[in-house]
């Protein structure tokens, strides 16, 4: 019943975000976007506490990193669902991020595609050409002059593991705009990415994420090839480790 309940708030709560991102991009979205993430975030963090209310979903926060971040960053993430993109908002809701996500979701889905359609947010057409999506996030690494946050999922899509990591889409933003990265590893998504195991998995579902390491600013690619390596492997270690403790 928990479950039903809340799939039934989480329905409403998106179709009235939706509404309100409609509105505050059409009043502030080009002249104001502080406002326009401001709702953004409100969604995130009245989704949360409707699935932790009806359905007892628990987020864990590890963010020992908290206090050593600097005003701008990078973030890279393993990718595990949908729900990554409105946690990490939150986890970061102090900050403006733009997440770099597939094209597919620029449609159909309510109030996430408005948002990444109209936030500063970079939409890659994985079946296009590199120079197309390259343009796209040179835009990004522009922006992140302006105090946005890139959110970059290296895997380049969703998986239960944690798969390869992909460095043209990192290269290509630090290649524009050098800023520290942080390498940042989330779990329990997997359960929920599709809608059965939505219904069948989101009652008293626990989703983990941890800050692991702040890397300096570099445009090296070698650093890069480095830092990229690196955060693989701690968050490999790290979704290992906290699955070990499960069973």
């Amino acid at each position: 019943m928990g479950t039903i309940l809340a799939l039934l708030c989480l329905g409403f709560i998106f179709l009235v975000l939706d509404i309100r991102l409609r509105i505050s991009y059409s009043l502030y979205g080009r002249k104001d976007y502080k406002r326009f993430s401001q709702v953004q975030i409100q969604g995130a963090r009245r989704i949360l506490a409707a699935v932790k209310t009806y359905a007892g979903f628990r987020l864990l926060i590890e963010d020992g990193l908290r206090k050593r971040l600097p005003a701008q960053f990078m973030i890279l993430s393993n990718h595990q669902s949908l729900v990554d993109i409105p946690i990490l908002a939150y986890v970061f809701s102090g900050n403006s991020v733009g997440f770099v996500a597939k094209r597919e979701l620029r449609r159909g889905i309510p109030s996430v595609s408005i948002a990444l359609r109209k936030g500063k947010h970079v939409l890659i057409d994985r079946r296009g050409n590199f120079a197309d999506a390259q343009k796209e996030l040179i835009k990004l690494a522009r922006d992140a002059r302006k105090g946005v946050c890139p959110v970059v999922f290296p895997e380049g899509t969703r998986s239960r593991t944690v798969g390869i990591f992909h460095s043209a889409a990192v290269r290509t933003i630090l290649g524009e705009t050098q800023m520290p990265v942080v390498s940042v590893a989330v779990d329990g998504g997997h359960r929920i990415a599709r809608f059965k195991g939505l219904i069948a998995n989101l009652r008293n579902c626990i989703y983990r994420v941890k800050l692991l390491s702040l890397y300096p600013a570099t445009a090296d690619r070698g650093k890069i090839k480095d830092i990229i390596g690196r955060s693989h492997r701690e968050i490999s270690g790290q979704v290992e480790k906290w699955r070990k403790n499960e069973t």
